[in-house]
């Protein structure tokens, strides 16, 4: 689609001019747009958009945000990494070396820093939803994800905030894939602890879609 091809262009150019919040705002409207028409086949300007997204909220200190959103770029775009790292080498790097780039190297470093929740040794809860948003299907197409499941990992911080997605299935569908993503990112958790005191963990689940009434 040539009407998407010069919207990301556009994207890339305010993020190069240094307008990260614009970049923002404007590469999130390309996601969703692209998702609430159904474009299921436009994944990688899907990825693309969720990409120039992320380096924006990197440069925003959005890290949280940012990370989130380039687990979701590179889950659909596995070689995107490649295409960005020349014109925002800094950032991406910047991602490169979180912890957070994926679930052992932060489990890792939370271990090391007596931050993780131990399988043992007190009373332990886990961590729970306590705020979710609905998941929302495709505005102009209703049923596009119906019969789709998705299945995810992810860890919850001591203030009941989502990091460090994984999809464990599923990962083949554009639409579902973003959508459970999107929500997943501003759910609100309590967290697990240990004898009451809140620690890191792991937690996650299926995602079903059933055909509208």
């Amino acid at each position: 689609d040539d009407k998407i091809r010069k919207a990301l262009r556009e994207v890339s150019l305010q993020l190069l001019f240094g307008n990260p919040v614009i970049t923002r705002s404007n590469a999130r409207d390309i996601a969703w747009g692209l998702f609430n028409r159904g474009l299921d086949h436009e994944r990688s300007a899907m990825g693309y958009a969720l990409a120039m997204q992320a380096v924006a909220e990197a440069t925003m200190k959005l890290d949280r945000e940012a990370l989130w959103h380039w687990d979701m770029a590179q889950t659909m775009v596995p070689n995107l990494r490649a295409e960005l790292v020349q014109s925002y080498s800094g950032l991406v790097g910047m991602f490169d070396a979180s912890p957070f780039r994926d679930q052992p190297s932060a489990i890792e470093r939370l271990s090391a820093e007596g931050e993780w929740l131990p399988s043992e040794g007190g009373e332990i809860r886990p961590a729970e939803v306590m705020e979710r948003t609905d998941i929302p299907s495709p505005s102009r197409k209703r049923n596009a994800l119906v019969g789709q499941r998705v299945k995810v990992s992810y860890l919850v911080d001591t203030q009941g905030r989502t990091y460090t997605p994984v999809v464990e299935e599923g990962s083949e569908n554009t639409l579902a894939l973003f959508t459970v993503l999107e929500s997943i990112l501003v759910w609100q958790h309590s967290p697990a602890t240990i004898d009451g005191d809140p620690r890191w963990s792991r937690t996650g689940g299926s995602f079903s879609f059933r055909k509208n009434r």
